[in-house]
């Protein structure tokens, strides 16, 4: 669909000339909201977006991050301050702080991890699930009239095709496996000057671990919705491939929140990313969840 819109439009900012300090602005457009909110992997991408524009050394690329989610942050205008913990030559730490535009909220907090590249062993132990490409896959079934679904307009941006994912209303598959597994992409494919997928974009794909917990639940499981506590990643390599094979295990569930990770390769089955993150379980109407 070339009329949906670019992530990387909705992750993209600006300095901000009204405030001191290392201070940066962004808008984020409704429709990356997932479902009420802005998804968190977007907000995370501003986050890092205003943390390169602020190191400023192309050297060093994103290496890892850790987000706190310590409030929500609608859609709309959004203000960034960033703090340098440490900029090396080689490595650099920083951290950003985003909220509302014009607001004290605490917002969500990001710290992340910049590098170069340098010498070292090269391995990848996660292989990926032996699966077809994704076009041997179709996309998740609409649910039946009156059926509880989840809709969130984030997802009318990317499309998914499952390998091993069931929907509630489906009745031939049994629960107890927390895991699913999908190929999955931006139908704008978010690339950078040079051909590359950004790799910010890697974050709104990889917050997307509920459907795991779903699967171990089994048919009719109950309609929930999983916000985030917090999100880490780690980024390994780039590619040029826009489909990305995903899985997503949810490790533990208990006392109200759930933890899962997500694995994601590309079409040549390249480790590209890895996320973990908690997530606290509520159980909304499903009207309350729609904008």
């Amino acid at each position: 669909m070339s009329d949906s819109p670019n992530i990387l439009d909705a992750i993209h900012v600006t300095a901000a000339t009204d405030r001191q300090g290392a201070a940066y602005a962004a808008h984020i457009p409704e429709q990356w909201c997932a479902p009420v909110f802005p998804s968190g992997g977007v907000t995370t991408g501003i986050a890092l977006r205003a943390m390169q524009a602020e190191l400023d050394q192309p050297h060093q690329t994103l290496r890892s991050f850790n987000c706190m989610f310590t409030s929500t942050v609608p859609a709309g205008p959004i203000d960034i301050d960033v703090d340098r913990l440490r900029v090396g030559k080689r490595m650099s730490q920083l951290q950003a702080a985003l909220r509302p535009g014009g607001s004290d909220d605490s917002g969500h907090v990001v710290t992340a991890a910049f590098g170069e590249s340098r010498e070292g062993f090269e391995f990848s132990y996660a292989t990926a699930p032996e699966v077809d490409d994704y076009s041997a896959y179709s996309g998740m079934p609409d649910p039946p009239p009156g059926y509880p679904a989840f809709r969130a307009p984030f997802f009318d941006q990317v499309e998914m095709r499952r390998v091993l994912v069931h929907a509630a209303f489906e009745t031939d598959w049994e629960g107890g496996r927390a895991e699913a597994i999908r190929w999955i992409r931006y139908r704008t494919a978010p690339r950078t000057a040079d051909g590359r997928i950004d790799p910010l974009a890697f974050v709104g794909l990889a917050d997307t671990m509920p459907l795991a917990i779903g699967q171990y639940l089994g048919p009719d499981f109950p309609f929930f919705h999983a916000p985030s506590v917090d999100l880490s990643m780690r980024f390994f390599a780039d590619t040029e491939d826009e489909w990305f094979l995903t899985r997503t295990v949810a490790h533990w569930a208990g006392d109200g929140y759930a933890s899962a990770e997500n694995t994601m390769w590309d079409q040549q089955r390249r480790l590209v990313a890895h996320a973990n993150q908690l997530m606290l379980i509520r159980f909304p109407k499903p009207e309350d969840l729609r904008l």
